[in-house]
């Protein structure tokens, strides 16, 4: 088995004489553009009733008519609106307002009311209070004022809202000890923010990272690895007149920390301290090793120009196991 799939790999490699390059022209724009905004997330508001089955009733303060909702709480992250500290279930007050985020992969019954188990609530909200808002960041660019200890980042979650989180704002870790500033604001990181009118955050709650960094194309037309600029707009590429946007594999993953080196009979090889993560080769949308266990086909083939090979951006974040803003 193994002595076929190297057999298929050479006449993969071997392929890349024939692969098109990828050249400049109008069907081949760049990668700059406006940042259309990908809400992660719906928020619900209303007040609340313990049921006897253990749920929330909630009856919503917006919407024409407005609507109930049981929410489930088992398992949910219940966090007091203005300490941002965990709350038990059981101590919310029945007539109090509570406000419930819904991710994208949040089911909702088709029942009446629907139910639904939110991925956040926030309780003991007082009157006329300015609710901190839970999102993801898409966009995180450091902010160098010119001040010796006084910079900063600005953020856009996933909505499109955009901050500014200086470094002498109040930044801390839900539920661990880990010190964590400004600099760990990266795309990928959800967030709790509190801030002013002004858009500027005087508190953030960091909750835990699921990826190694983050890629974001950013309205000048750079590609930014972990915050940074990294990539010109002329370096992108958009070979198939669609939403698919081709980054250079070399450059995005030394970015990112990794190792790139050019295997002969399975391509484009990435590697962290030593060990394979993947490989692929040119005219092929099947990419081998550890980071392609729950996802071998992708979404557009390995393409290469003058030397240089490209994946579609988002799959090529998936591989290096780092977020992709869009």
């Amino acid at each position: 088995m193994k002595f076929s799939v190297k057999l298929i790999a050479a006449a993969l490699c071997a392929a890349m004489l024939c692969v098109p390059t990828l050249a400049a022209g109008s069907s081949d724009a760049p990668g700059a553009g406006v940042y259309v905004p990908n809400p992660q997330y719906t928020v619900i508001s209303g007040t609340v009733a313990h049921q006897k089955d253990g749920g929330l009733l909630m009856s919503t303060s917006t919407g024409e008519p407005t609507e109930d909702y049981i929410l489930w709480t088992e398992g949910v992250m219940i966090l007091d609106a203005v300490s941002g500290e965990p709350v038990d279930a059981k101590s919310i007050k029945d007539g109090s307002t509570v406000y419930a985020w819904l991710g994208a992969q949040t089911a909702v019954t088709m029942s009446l009311p629907p139910q639904v188990t939110p991925e956040l609530l926030l309780v003991n909200v007082p009157a006329d209070y300015k609710v901190p808002q839970y999102d993801v960041i898409v966009r995180a660019t450091v902010i160098m004022a010119g001040i010796p200890h006084y910079s900063g980042m600005d953020i856009t979650l996933s909505d499109g809202t955009a901050y500014q989180v200086w470094e002498d704002a109040q930044i801390t870790p839900h539920l661990t000890r880990n010190r964590v500033t400004y600099q760990d604001l990266l795309p990928g990181t959800r967030v709790l923010m509190w801030a002013d009118d002004s858009g500027k955050g005087s508190r953030v709650l960091v909750f835990p990272y699921a990826y190694k960094g983050g890629i974001s194309l950013y309205n000048d037309g750079y590609l930014c690895v972990n915050g940074r600029p990294t990539v010109l707009p002329s370096a992108l590429r958009r070979p198939y007149n669609d939403e698919r946007l081709y980054a250079p594999i070399r450059a995005v993953a030394e970015a990112a920390g990794y190792d790139v080196s050019w295997d002969k009979e399975f391509g484009v090889t990435v590697k962290d301290g030593g060990e394979i993560v993947f490989q692929i080769c040119p005219d092929t949308d099947l990419a081998h090793g550890p980071a392609t266990a729950d996802r071998q086909s992708l979404s557009g083939p390995c393409l290469i120009a003058n030397g240089i090979t490209y994946l579609e951006a988002g799959d090529l974040a998936h591989l290096l196991g780092m977020f992709y803003g869009g």
